[in-house]
């Protein structure tokens, strides 16, 4: 493939990705749109090797990670302390730090191969606000995130409501907020939730239902605040 090729493919992806997330409300640069296919293309090259997403196919990766992650711009403000609880390949966090320069970004996930390919990309990218630690984190556990709490906490279908919200609250600043990222299940896990365990430790923030704009993939955002 000639460098010309592969650069009218680049500029159609990056057109893609702003075109769909102005579906949603949301505006994209071209200097950004371009960082984050650059952070897409990596993130499947290096998935020939290890595993980081079940996604292969470009364009349908750009929709299912980029997509998908950047529609939290709308819920987040241009500064603050963001947790991205069991980060994987780095979604939404890499995405967000990327377009947010302002967010400090801390994502954390328990699989070494993959923080390793997020400090590949914090180097790769130059992305200074962005802090990818390897640890497994614990309702209860001791680490250095709870002595330093977090305006925002967000997880991208990962695990339960209530385990999301044992492992997030006691890491949030009181007022902080979580934002857990569901599919269609989240509408059946929030009904089941045991609203009453964590009635004197958060509040309920309310639920966000949209599609994404091609696959028109079921999205759910429920958010919850620390009392």
């Amino acid at each position: 493939m000639s460098i010309y090729v592969k650069i009218g493919i680049n500029e159609h992806m990056n057109e893609q990705l702003i075109n769909s997330l102005g579906l949603l409300n949301v505006e994209l640069s071209k200097a950004v749109a371009e960082r984050e296919v650059q952070f897409l293309d990596e993130l499947l090259r290096w998935n020939q090797r290890i595993n980081l997403t079940s996604v292969r196919n470009r364009v349908e990766a750009c929709e299912k990670h980029l997509v998908d992650s950047l529609i939290m711009l709308k819920y987040l403000p241009a500064s603050g302390r963001l947790l991205d609880i069991g980060s994987g390949g780095g979604l939404p966090g890499i995405p967000l730090a990327i377009a947010r320069k302002g967010l400090e970004v801390t994502t954390v996930d328990s699989v070494g191969k993959k923080i390793h390919f997020q400090k590949h990309l914090k180097r790769l990218l130059q992305i200074k606000n962005l802090k990818p630690c390897h640890e497994r984190l614990l309702p209860l556990g001791e680490d250095q995130l709870i002595d330093h709490p977090f305006d925002f906490a967000i997880a991208r279908a990962f695990s339960s409501l209530d385990q999301l919200l044992e492992i997030a609250l006691p890491r949030l600043k009181p007022g902080g907020k979580l934002l857990a990222m569901k599919g269609p299940e989240g509408k059946r896990e929030l009904a089941d939730l045991e609203l009453d365990r964590f009635v004197k430790f958060c509040t309920f923030g309310g639920q966000y239902s949209y599609h994404l704009p091609s696959s028109r993939s079921e999205r759910r955002l429920i958010i919850f605040i620390k009392n």
